[in-house]
């Protein structure tokens, strides 16, 4: 069979790919519910 350029090509549909699982994120540890705050550094001068 030759392909011509006003064939339309037949396309296999994509299947969907599983989502993928958002990584959980770390449970705080007891006695630290709150991380370490960024301080902005003083002004320099």
């Amino acid at each position: 069979m030759t392909w011509r350029l006003s064939d339309p090509i037949p396309t296999d549909p994509m299947p969907v790919p599983d989502p993928i699982p958002r990584p959980q994120p770390l449970p705080d540890p007891p006695g630290d519910p709150d991380p370490h705050p960024i301080i902005d550094p003083p002004p320099f001068g």
